[in-house]
């Protein structure tokens, strides 16, 4: 696997000198809120950053994009590569003192399919496993139905519960009654969109983190993050707006921490029907014309958004792996900016008058999205499109994006796995719950030839014959307009007093990261 490192760089690590002395307690203010303190509620990132220092999973990959033991600390595969035998960790325990065990991994793996409501499920990640068996208490096997060579991708992705959560449901976590993991901090309190107070755990297996007790304000409203910490409010912030970066590096006692981002933010475009819910009937569903979704990524000023709106924090994307990642594709074009040629093939579709529709995005969830939403309405709007702009909430915004309420919406989608196959997986491939394809496909987009490349991918155990089908996957997703590619974000936090803050890999703001001087 190619390792991160290379898509890292030479990214600085900050240190703060300024401040008083190191603290026991910190206060932090995250940008977006949780869904659902479930682990297993939604793989969207927010959810995610908070349940990864609460919960703990079998398999890690480490800072070089490696796996790494985690609640599991060896494995093997079999002969034909069916069946994966995994050695667990001892000594290991939940927050509510219950000792961790084989049975906990085959009862989470057995909920996961049954949270309801999910805008974002798991199931896909555990597609491939036919069984799992405990043999002991610390003998976990797992089997497949066909050679699985990314199960440990999958696996390092999936938060382990104690069988003592039953049959208990989301809002069970949400009021902590069955929130016990076995991750290094435990939660403590979790006030729906206004914070989670978190306390360490002093028993955890791993590195045990420098802060007693973190407390988590959620600040959606960027002004107010970076007030919040000029006020001394907060210690560290996320989602730095890009704006503000020169402004805040030149405060004493504030330092800014930067580094590039595999989280590539797009415009899905519905493609399930001969018409969709934002246009009217009469028009149809011109999205079905490969002509016009190559209109609509023509007709995007990608640089002007990166320069403009966010000021040079981030890049251009035409597909979902940057450079450095596994499955970056190095031959697929960069993309260009042609109004004209995107009013041309409009005509050629035989949409020359346009026609007019919304456009949706979530308020507040990605860096500075409300501008970049209405840059968009603005250059489509150039092209002869009549475009409303309307943003929504993200505590609400990817439910209704899922129940396919939009018909051209913003999202993103993050690599945190150091290679490819899940972005694919989920955003680009047919819809198939059985299958566990396309479960963050909310646009329904299905390209038979795009199937069969992933399809090779999954089944390859060579890392060169692997790598060459993501590469194909991602070829044929960029020639057919699937989705249309706007920016990798680029990630910037803040910290004040005597703080650092070490980013990872997954581009996460988690507070494990963070460490006292």
């Amino acid at each position: 696997m190619t390792r991160l490192t290379q898509f890292l760089g030479a990214t600085a690590l900050a240190t703060v000198l300024a401040g008083a002395a190191a603290a026991q307690t910190l206060t932090a203010g995250l940008a977006a809120a949780p869904s659902s303190m479930d682990p297993h509620f939604a793989t969207t990132g927010q959810n995610q950053q908070l349940a990864a220092v609460l919960y703990d999973r079998l398999v890690h990959i480490d800072a070089d994009g490696n796996f790494a033991p985690g609640l599991a600390t060896s494995w093997d595969v079999s002969e034909d590569r069916l069946t994966w035998t995994f050695t667990l960790r001892e000594g290991v325990s939940f927050h509510d003192g219950s000792a961790f065990t084989a049975a906990d991994a085959v009862f989470t793996f057995a909920r996961i399919p049954e949270v309801p409501n999910s805008p974002a499920p798991f199931t896909q990640r555990l597609a491939a496993i036919e069984s799992a068996e405990a043999v002991d208490d610390h003998t976990l096997v797992v089997r497949t139905a066909r050679p699985a060579p990314n199960l440990l991708t999958d696996l390092s992705t999936i938060y382990i519960v104690s069988q003592t959560v039953g049959d208990a449901e989301s809002a069970d976590f949400d009021r902590g009654t069955v929130a016990h993991g076995t991750g290094p901090y435990r939660q403590v309190s979790y006030t729906p969109g206004e914070r989670l107070v978190v306390a360490r755990n002093d028993a955890y297996w791993g590195d045990v983190p420098d802060f007693e007790e973190v407390t988590i304000r959620f600040l959606d409203n960027a002004a107010s993050r970076v007030a919040s910490l000029q006020a001394g409010e907060v210690q560290f912030i996320d989602a730095v707006p890009p704006n503000d970066l020169d402004r805040l590096r030149e405060l004493a006692g504030i330092e800014v921490v930067a580094a590039p981002s595999a989280r590539m933010v797009y415009m899905g475009l519905d493609q399930l029907e001969d018409t969709t819910i934002q246009i009217d009937p009469s028009v149809g569903n011109p999205f079905l014309d490969h002509r016009v979704r190559e209109a609509l990524s023509l007709g995007i000023n990608r640089e002007a958004i990166i320069d403009r709106i966010q000021f040079n924090s981030g890049a251009p994307a035409n597909q979902f792996a940057p450079a450095g990642i596994f499955g970056h594709n190095p031959d697929i074009p960069a993309p260009v900016y042609d109004p004209e040629r995107a009013r041309a093939l409009l005509a050629e579709a035989g949409y020359g008058d346009g026609w007019a529709m919304t456009i949706h995005g979530p308020a507040g969830r990605y860096v500075n999205d409300t501008d970049v939403l209405l840059a968009i309405g603005q250059m489509w709007s150039q092209l002869g499109l009549d475009i409303e702009v309307e943003t929504v909430p993200a505590n609400v915004y990817f439910g209704r994006a899922t129940d396919r309420e939009f018909s051209v919406f913003m999202v993103a989608f993050g690599i945190t796995t150091g290679e490819s196959s899940l972005a694919l997986r989920n955003v680009l491939g047919t819809a198939d719950p059985d299958r566990g394809w396309g479960s963050n496909n909310r646009f329904r987009y299905s390209n038979a030839d795009f199937d069969a490349a992933l399809a090779a991918a999954f089944a390859a155990f060579d890392a060169a014959d692997r790598e060459a089908a993501l590469q194909e996957a991602a070829r044929i997703a960029a020639e057919d307009v699937a989705l249309v590619p706007l920016y990798w974000e680029g990630n910037n936090w803040a910290v004040r007093g005597n703080v650092t803050f070490t980013p990872s890999p997954d581009g996460r703001s988690l507070i494990t990261n963070l460490s006292a001087n």
